[in-house]
């Protein structure tokens, strides 16, 4: 352990696929490290927003070892070092649980804001705001987890949903117990659970002391974790962790060590950018019809991505989705693109080809 000072640091969650937003996220460069809004790659704005209220030197990037060069690419003011690496995608629990024990061993129990690389916040001074405020709980409160909820604007059957028993006593105003997380719930249930509290959406965005967050997952998993630790201590920037992995939500070990989960609620104009039905509302509300340049004509229902920056011209298209790549083109049925099912199925042709390397 070399600093046990007690100001924040943070870690960037960078490690998934993004395989819903294929194929403008593809398997050598997700939608993290690509400008899917405002001509700037995802993982770049989180951490713009992120050095508002921690020290780049102190910011740390979570990914896997084959988007370690795609990762420094866009690491700006954060130090190249400073990325944590997996070898195989072991899923964000793994993640979760090899970030706070490098964290541990680098900083001690420092308050720790840990956040997903691939996220959109309008409200960015709403999000500075509150991150501050969950910092400002884990000093009165520092055995406890704090999310960052947002205030649902809609059904989404495809989010995770927080349910809260009321506020906590004796902490910041606002901040609220959490009585169940429920990952991707259908519309019977929400409805059911308005009834009996507050639904906020999950924004993945937690606050920790990393100390007490390590405590919890050696009391929940510690064979497993004991592995990531010795990791930890003995890693350096370039190695990536292969070993046992941690199924399920991250935050399910923290509560089975009976850490209390708390969230701060706020309206932030957030998106988890990880859908085409999610990109399109995002586009819709910047006034926006495309990603990157193109001219339409005639057109309705089509969304074109040129994420190589050749400009692409339609007429008359209908219901498709157009995406450019510096190797290829790609025009998808958007109905069937949004067929998981059916794309995976694309995929899996793909995968079995000798074209392999445009997954």
């Amino acid at each position: 352990m070399s600093d046990t000072s007690d100001e924040p640091v943070a870690v960037i969650l960078a490690g998934g696929q993004g395989s819903r937003l294929w194929p403008i996220s593809r398997d050598r460069a997700p939608k993290q490290f690509q400008p899917v809004v405002r001509d700037r790659p995802l993982l770049t704005g989180t951490i713009e927003r992120l050095s508002e209220i921690v020290d780049p030197s102190r910011i740390h990037v979570s990914t896997r070892a084959r988007f370690a060069d795609a990762a420094r690419a866009n690491l700006g003011p954060v130090p190249p070092e400073n990325l944590i690496l997996e070898e195989d995608p072991a899923g964000p629990a793994t993640a979760f649980a090899l970030s706070i024990a490098t964290l541990q061993h680098l900083y001690g129990n420092a308050p720790a804001l840990i956040a997903p690389s691939d996220h959109l916040i309008n409200e960015e001074e709403a999000f500075n705001t509150a991150s501050r405020d969950m910092l400002a709980q884990l000093e009165e409160t520092p055995r406890s987890m704090v999310v960052l909820g947002a205030e649902p604007t809609r059904f989404d059957a495809s989010l995770g949903y927080i349910h809260t028993k009321g506020s906590q006593e004796g902490g910041q105003d606002g901040v609220e117990v959490i009585d169940s997380f429920h990952e991707k719930p259908d519309q019977e249930l929400v409805d059911e659970l308005s009834e009996t509290g507050r639904l906020y959406w999950n924004t993945a965005c937690y606050g920790v002391r990393v100390g007490q967050a390590c405590d919890a997952y050696r009391t929940a998993l510690p064979l497993i974790f004991d592995s990531i630790e010795r990791f930890a201590r003995g890693a350096t920037s370039d190695q990536g962790y292969r070993g046992a992995a941690i199924g399920g939500h991250e935050i399910y070990p923290l509560m089975w060590a009976g850490m209390e989960c708390l969230v701060v609620p706020r309206r932030l104009g957030w998106t988890d950018v990880g859908t085409w039905t999610r990109l399109e509302r995002v586009l819709h509300d910047q006034r926006v019809t495309s990603i990157g340049p193109a001219l339409q004509l005639d057109a309705e229902d089509t969304l074109v991505a040129s994420m190589d920056g050749r400009p692409v011209v339609t007429l008359g298209a209908r219901g498709l989705i157009v995406v450019t790549h510096e190797d290829a083109v790609y025009v998808l049925d958007k109905q069937k693109a949004l067929d998981t099912g059916t794309l995976e199925r694309l995929r899996s042709l793909l995968a079995a080809s000798t074209r392999e390397d445009l997954l």
